[in-house]
């Protein structure tokens, strides 16, 4: 119908094309297009329109890991100094949308007072800046924004910092936990030790197999392993059965201010004693290499008793996935104190630095929810 040969179809086909490389154009920007193509190997990424460069990667790079970090231009760990060669531009642009302001002259005054630029009399000297430059492949310009990015994301966190504040009650109950002694009794049966104890009660007839199959036919394909699997899950459920009955018992005993030796006698399995710790530190054995016990850490009835039962009380049991733990305190030193001086000082810093730590995780975390970032950096592998 057409003639591929027509000059009228060669043109109309041309100007399509053409039409559909200008839309192209216009919705992603002629640099960045060849940056997505592969054509532009100076970019390493572009976050919110800024253009990062190789060098400013690789400058990045030396600059903060070169000497702390071994193999530092391997290809896995370049992926990650990538990530935060990104985070770092965009925490600098987070500063400067909040308001961030860095002078010029406070630029060329940190410079001078850089100890790596001053001479044995500690007055600046340029020709170690100079030779700086040269070495690290820079220009002064190129120099002065690094430093003053540096500036922005250091101001950036502070503001955060002393906007979080520390109020004194704060500083005393971290004055506290840090000075707090525990250390805990517990006793541990395990479910095999339960199992031992309970063979003849949870014990599972051929008559509650061949039930058990009935109710189940369409579920029986080899009846030999399927009685043993069947035989299992009742023993399973009995055990459970057996297993809360205690755990009601201890429960009981608990709620009714009994000590722990009475529901350690009902429970069985090996009482000890946990090493010494912090509010907050993971409770570990206090024999051996201090395994931490997991059980204990992750449980909800430790967190909420543990500071609130009386000494030599027992808690309510602990149902782990490895048996049952009951606990009481053998020591708990925790005393609200005044705290003043340098003491104070350092306690109050501490609590800023997580807050404003804290505020500025969760403020990058929603900055780049809004960002647009392209990464295009290749790495080679070494």
């Amino acid at each position: 119908m057409f003639d591929r040969n027509s000059p009228v179809v060669k043109f109309a086909g041309y100007a399509i094309i053409g039409f559909f490389v200008l839309i192209i154009i216009i919705s992603f920007g002629m640099p960045d297009f060849m940056s997505r193509l592969g054509g532009d190997k100076s970019t390493a990424a572009v976050v919110n329109g800024e253009r990062l460069h190789v060098m400013d990667f690789v400058r990045f790079r030396d600059m903060r890991y070169g000497n702390r970090l071994k193999d530092a231009d391997k290809k896995e760990y370049q992926y990650i100094i990538l990530e935060n060669f990104v985070q770092y531009h965009m925490a600098a642009q987070l500063a400067e949308k909040s308001g961030i302001m860095v002078s010029e002259e406070r630029v060329k005054k940190f410079i001078r007072e850089i100890p790596g630029f001053q001479d044995q009399s500690g007055s600046f000297n340029g020709q170690y800046l100079k030779g700086y430059l040269d070495r690290s492949h820079q220009s002064l310009p190129e120099f002065y924004k690094t430093i003053k990015m540096d500036i922005m994301n250091q101001d950036f966190g502070q503001m955060l910092r002393f906007g979080a504040g520390a109020t004194p009650d704060e500083v005393r109950a971290q004055a506290a936990v840090d000075s707090s002694k525990i250390q805990v009794r517990y006793c541990y049966a395990a479910n095999n030790e339960l199992k031992a104890r309970f063979k003849d009660r949870i014990a599972v007839t051929e008559d509650e197999v061949d039930a058990e199959l009935k109710k189940n036919r369409t579920e029986v394909k080899d009846p030999k392993t399927d009685r043993e699997r069947i035989r299992a899950s009742l023993e399973d459920r009995k055990f459970e059965t057996e297993k809360k009955t205690i755990i009601d018992e201890i429960e009981k005993l608990a709620v009714a201010g009994k000590s722990f030796e009475t529901a350690a006698a009902l429970l069985g399995g090996r009482t000890m004693n946990s090493a010494v710790f912090k509010i907050g530190e993971p409770v570990k054995e206090e024999a051996g290499k201090g395994t931490p016990l997991y059980a204990l850490n992750d449980s909800a009835v430790f967190l909420d008793d543990m500071l609130a039962m009386g000494v030599g009380k027992t808690s309510r049991a602990v149902n782990s996935v490895e048996g049952v733990y009951i606990f009481t305190p053998l020591q708990r030193d925790v005393a609200l104190k005044a705290v003043t001086g340098k003491e104070a000082e350092a306690v109050e810093s501490r609590i800023m630095n997580e807050k404003g730590n804290a505020l500025m995780s969760a403020s990058m975390m929603a900055f780049r929810e809004n960002s647009k970032i392209q990464k295009y950096l290749k790495m080679d592998d070494k």
